[in-house]
């Protein structure tokens, strides 16, 4: 889900980044970029400035708008910084860990993971998979309790999303069932008030992630 920023256009970037008709690297003009979003270009020219400041864009003169590419430096920096917001997240989390938190995310993750396994067919589970991503790794963000924190991750959320779609081998069924399971393995930690054990788990999935978007 793409950061609100009440700009219609700025979502309709993802969207189109999503769905193909806007490629990671891609440069165009600005008249062709709104034929793609489907928008004016007033709207189109405020969602720019808001992903240049996001450095989703480079808008050079002559040149065009150039959608960024991932490199390895860039994934390895956004990793970094989502486990450092996580991990003492999950730590807060943990210390008043809400009532019926536990048997929601097992019950969830065993029903995607039936769903995942039965359909076989990303377009079929990929909003579904990455609604429980969201409930799972933003219940570590919302412990913080500040709004500063989570509209930073919010927007580094949404880089994530780009560069493992950008990837389609590692959000396959058997990767994406791969990591759903690391989800569990926290919420086991979890529900056994193992807290290091917990965020050493989610350590391992967050490796296992970089790991799988970058080599498959």
């Amino acid at each position: 889900m793409p950061y609100e920023t009440g700009n219609p256009a700025y979502t309709a970037f993802f969207d189109a980044l999503i769905d193909g008709r806007l490629r990671l690297g891609q440069t165009l003009t600005q008249d062709e970029l709104c034929q793609a979003l489907g928008f004016t270009l007033s709207p189109v020219r405020e969602a720019t400035t808001l992903l240049e400041a996001e450095k989703l864009i480079t808008v050079r003169r002559k040149v065009g708008i150039t959608i960024f590419y991932p490199d390895v430096d860039f994934i390895g920096d956004c990793f970094q910084f989502r486990g450092l917001l996580e991990r003492e997240g999950l730590r807060k989390f943990a210390s008043a860990l809400p009532e019926g938190w536990i048997a929601r995310m097992r019950a969830a993750h065993a029903e995607i993971i039936g769903f995942v396994r039965e359909v076989n067919d990303l377009e079929r589970y990929r909003v579904p998979v990455r609604d429980i991503e969201t409930q799972f790794h933003r219940s570590f963000i919302g412990a913080y309790g500040n709004a500063q924190i989570s509209s930073t991750y919010a927007r580094l959320s949404q880089k994530m999303y780009l560069i493992r779609l950008h990837n389609l081998v590692a959000v396959g069924p058997a990767n994406t069932v791969q990591s759903m399971n690391e989800h569990l393995t926290v919420v086991e930690a979890l529900a056994g008030g193992d807290v290091d054990g917990a965020i050493e788990a989610l350590d391992n999935h967050l490796m296992a992630v970089l790991h799988r978007v970058i080599t498959t």
